[in-house]
């Protein structure tokens, strides 16, 4: 067999859930969170923040990139609360870059304070007083508020769900609510979120040593603009291209590679973000033939280089953030504030140990050098 057709193998067998088994598992995640955010409701009491009823579908079940065997489903479910402004390393050094802070109204500012019980106290309750700032809310208080609310609907969804069984697990920074149907586990990970302009704040706090109290910081997602990048794909891209393809099995890869390399830093050392970055970096940078269907084992190895190099230079630019040479590509803005591409550069590998990424850079050299050998391995 050539590369190109060991590759169409290995994506047929292993990597890629039919569509209707993904639909289906899908739209169920759908109904629990739905029915989750209906049973909640019932437990928010006046004056918190108001919680929205729609969740938003984020990460790779929705963009078409999943890849087997794990069901998990990602969800932002949009908050609104008393926001009088939110900062970003634009205007504030001491914010750091991918997050922002959000300030909060004072109490002589809010005209339905006297409503509110004193043992709920909203300050106290949901931020907390960062010197110079003021009141700040609280990304840290805001996800365990929502978690205390999502722990008391488990009953509920067992008895809306029946033959379903429902329960939460830790995995910071998230609370993960894991799902048994029909002998399958679904993990479905659902997080508070506050809307900015065509972006979103999520309740994930910055982990770095900063000059703020780090609950304050509020991660910044563009994953509804991610999710509309592959949307421009497919109407940009020939028909029946590889760009699916070629990020799914890199995926697989990567998430498989410690079972031939148990130490493996492929595996162990890199986020399969970085892999997506990579391919919006390389779409944007080519012409859309070069992603036709027999391209496949070209791009792949493309991709592989890029992340060779970039690894070399300790260095992957966030897709959008700081990344002002992507402003002249008006087709690929999709929405994102230009503010944002004015910001401080976003290095998605500040923060990784640099033997980590020299080791990660290594097996990945060994991989392009041996690419057909190790997918013979995997379709053993």
């Amino acid at each position: 067999m050539s590369t190109l057709q060991l590759l169409e193998d290995l994506y047929a067998r292993k990597v890629t859930f039919s569509d209707s088994e993904l639909l289906r598992y899908r739209e169920f995640a759908e109904q629990v969170v739905l029915t989750l955010l209906q049973e909640v409701q019932k437990q928010r009491r006046d004056g918190d923040p108001v919680i929205e009823s729609k969740p938003i579908g984020t990460g790779s079940a929705f963009e078409g990139v999943k890849v087997k065997p794990e069901l998990e489903f990602d969800f932002m479910v949009p908050i609104q609360t008393n926001v009088q402004q939110i900062v970003f390393c634009d205007t504030d050094p001491h914010v750091p870059s991918r997050f922002g802070i959000v300030k909060t109204q004072q109490k002589s500012q809010l005209q339905s304070k006297s409503t509110w019980k004193k043992d709920e106290d909203f300050e106290t309750k949901f931020c907390t007083d960062a010197r110079g700032y003021g009141f700040l809310l609280s990304a840290d208080k805001i996800r365990k508020w929502f978690q205390s609310l999502s722990d008391r609907t488990l009953s509920a969804l067992e008895k809306h769900f029946p033959g379903s069984t429902f329960r939460f697990q830790q995995h910071d920074p998230a609370r993960n609510l894991l799902v048994i149907k029909d002998g399958k586990e679904l993990n479905i990970d659902i997080v508070p979120a506050i809307a900015y302009e065509n972006a979103f704040l999520v309740a994930k706090q910055c982990s770095s040593q900063i000059n703020l109290p780090n609950e304050v910081t509020w991660r910044l997602s563009l994953s509804t603009s991610e999710r509309d990048f592959f949307e421009k794909m497919k109407r940009v891209l020939p028909c029946n291209s590889c760009h699916l393809k070629c990020l799914q099995i890199l995926k697989y890869l990567r998430e498989n590679d410690d079972q031939l390399r148990p130490s493996s830093h492929f595996t162990h050392g890199l986020r399969s973000y970085y892999l997506k970055t990579a391919l919006f970096h390389l779409v944007m940078e080519s012409s859309p033939q070069a992603w036709a269907a027999g391209c496949l084992e070209q791009r792949l190895r493309e991709m592989i280089k890029y992340l060779i190099d970039r690894l070399g230079e300790g260095n992957i630019p966030h897709i959008f953030l700081g990344n002002e040479r992507h402003l002249a590509i008006t087709q690929w803005r999709l929405g994102v504030p230009v503010k944002f591409f004015r910001h401080t550069k976003a290095n998605l590998l500040k923060g990784v140990k640099p033997d980590t990424m020299k080791q990660a850079r290594l097996r990945l050299i060994e991989i392009r050098d041996n690419l057909e050998e190790i997918l013979r391995q995997h379709l053993k």
